[in-house]
């Protein structure tokens, strides 16, 4: 019996280490192939920012007491680099002195505006316009989550394209520009553009606190979690510039802004309250679809958007936790679908990729822990594996940073010294932290 399951082990154990040798080929291939070019020349985005074609958009900002940049976020959107939008705060759960706050630096008034409710929300109480700048507007509704807030802002946006951004990234003038790049080319075919946020080290007084925390330490070693995450952040881009970049759909990345047409929206009514993801739930639904299919496609682009702090461990958990529940959401909803779209195949095959990888990584540690100690390998297989797997992971990252090291805003210098030295330790250090809280952590 004992020769069967060692036959089993080594069985099930190579085909998991072939299956991860030949995914980390493909991103080391992938990376050097294209190295640090961009696949088309830059927009000119200065001659799009005073088009007067170019398409008007509805930015809608989900808020809550959480979002302490909200204001700071109000400023930066309406200094966009863009000819024209407007922009749309769903207030929800915020106390009275933050809504007081927000309507002394805004000058905010009520005011009477007429609008089709034309998806179902939680009430609406009031909406206040902008004396400071009129292309603000702010609703104060009861909370019902962000899906039902981004539904709230559908129904009152007025133009062709709108897009969601939560208070807590932080972007460039041009980000604008270069996410709507797809849907000015083709406004009539593009029905949602999807770009990238990156996670970063948080700045100011948190990372002030933790200095001061580890005083006698070098601050650029301090918390190693925040790497792991960003170098996690920097493969979920590299995802999109070697394989759904070029494809006819798409999903979202692990975090990004998205846009989308109004209408292609209402069609589908309008965000899911019940998906684990609404986005990526209704960019599912929009892909399998027969009528938005055949109107239209999906892009999901390489392009930056901005930045946003990374999580704490038990933070990073529940995003991770959630955003798997929502593949596996997106697979179901591909596999119940007609068939038909032109990247149906391959666009499950890649979200199929996202969610094996680490649990073969989880198989073949576990099977090579399990066999050594009831004596089906000896204890030299496990440290071999291991090693395997850790320089693995961390070729892979390595040629994420490498294709990252081409375009605006890649870490450079210290930072880059340092992601590099830590990448072959994330499966070791970081991954087990990551399961320990999503297992046990209550907050």
């Amino acid at each position: 019996m004992i020769p069967f399951f060692s036959s089993l082990t080594a069985f099930v154990v190579t085909l998991a280490l072939g299956y991860l040798m030949i995914v980390a080929a493909a991103a080391v291939a992938g990376a050097v192939s294209r190295g640090g070019r961009r696949e088309r020349a830059v927009d000119a985005y200065e001659a799009l920012a005073v088009s007067r074609f170019t398409i008007p958009v509805s930015v809608i900002v989900p808020a809550d007491d959480e979002r302490e940049p909200l204001s700071h976020s109000i400023g930066a959107l309406l200094n966009l680099n863009y000819p024209e939008l407007e922009v749309i705060v769903v207030a929800e759960s915020m106390s009275e002195a933050a809504l007081d706050a927000l309507r002394r630096e805004w000058s905010l008034e009520p005011k009477e505006f007429f609008y089709r409710r034309v998806i179902e929300t939680a009430p609406v109480f009031r909406i206040y316009g902008s004396s400071r700048d009129p292309r603000l507007i702010v609703v104060e509704k009861k909370a019902a989550g962000r899906a039902d807030a981004l539904n709230c802002g559908v129904s009152l946006a007025r133009f062709r394209y709108v897009i969601s951004v939560t208070p807590d990234v932080a972007f460039d003038p041009d980000a604008l520009l270069r996410l709507m790049a797809p849907a000015l080319r083709d406004p009539a075919t593009v029905l949602a553009v999807t770009s990238y946020v990156e996670r970063r080290p948080a700045g100011g007084a948190r990372a002030a606190s933790r200095v001061a925390a580890t005083a006698t330490a070098d601050p650029e070693w301090i918390n190693a979690a925040d790497d792991y995450q960003r170098l996690a952040s920097i493969r979920s881009w590299m995802a999109s510039r070697l394989a759904w970049h070029q494809l006819r759909c798409g999903l979202p990345p692990r975090d990004g802004v998205a846009a989308w047409r109004p209408d292609a929206v209402l069609e589908l009514g309008g965000f899911s309250l019940s998906a684990a993801d609404a986005e990526l739930d209704l960019l599912v639904r929009l892909q399998t679809s027969e009528a938005e299919r055949a109107a239209g496609r999906v892009v999901r682009t390489s392009e930056v958007f901005g930045h946003t702090d990374t999580l704490s461990i038990s933070g990073a958990a529940r995003v991770a936790g959630r955003r798997q529940r929502a593949v596996l959401e997106a697979i179901r909803t591909f596999g119940r679908s007609s068939g038909g779209h032109p990247g149906r195949l391959t666009m499950m095959a890649v979200m199929a990729v996202e969610l094996l990888t680490p649990a073969a990584q989880a198989v073949v540690i576990a099977i090579i822990l399990v066999g050594s100690a009831v004596g089906w390998a000896g204890w030299a297989v496990p440290g071999l594996t291991l090693l395997l797997l850790t320089f693995g992971y961390g070729l892979v990252s390595a040629s994420a940073l490498l294709l990252r090291g081409g375009t605006p805003g890649a870490p450079s210098g210290a930072d880059l010294k340092r992601l590099l030295l830590r990448a072959p330790l994330e499966l070791t250090v970081y991954r087990p932290a990551l399961v320990w809280s999503r297992l046990f952590a209550r907050s």
